[in-house]
């Protein structure tokens, strides 16, 4: 028996880790977010940015299948759901550690009024989910003649 040098840091550490892990779990079970989506919902990390003439969306969605993704736009808001499948040939008592999540998703954006939503596409390659939101067409500024006091300005 190989003698282990006693840590009470980490010790403390590994129990407040193992606390927290539960507590997250519990809430998770207890709480049904907005929306009456599935209790056991999990959130993917997303990356949204701006590049001139659009808005660009990255969720990364390692191991959900395309055709368990599905992207629309209702009422003004863009919504992205979809299913992380566990692996059916490993009965769940076999896990030891399952540190992944599994379940459905749920994503809810506001769309601005600037986002043509005719022409959103979306796109999943490499397990990351890319959501391409276009800026409406400005039309071209006109220049307006404004009569100010009798003086004309231009």
């Amino acid at each position: 028996m190989a003698i282990q040098r006693i840590d009470p840091l980490r010790d403390l550490a590994d129990l407040q880790a193992r606390v927290s892990r539960m507590f997250d779990e519990a809430l998770a079970r207890a709480f049904t977010p907005a929306g009456g989506e599935d209790p056991t919902a999990w959130t993917p990390p997303v990356d949204l940015v701006e590049e001139g003439s659009r808005y660009l969306l990255r969720a990364d969605l390692p191991g959900v299948a395309p055709a368990d993704v599905e992207v629309h736009v209702e009422a003004g808001t863009l919504r992205v759901r979809g299913e992380r499948r566990r692996d059916p040939g490993v009965p769940r008592e076999s896990y030891l550690r399952a540190e992944r999540p599994s379940g459905r998703f749920a994503l809810h954006f506001s769309l601005p009024p600037s986002v043509d939503a005719a022409a959103i596409r979306a796109t999943q390659r490499d397990g990351v989910l890319e959501v391409d939101l276009p800026k409406k067409q400005a039309a071209a500024a006109e220049r307006i003649r404004v009569e100010v006091d009798g003086h004309s300005s231009s």
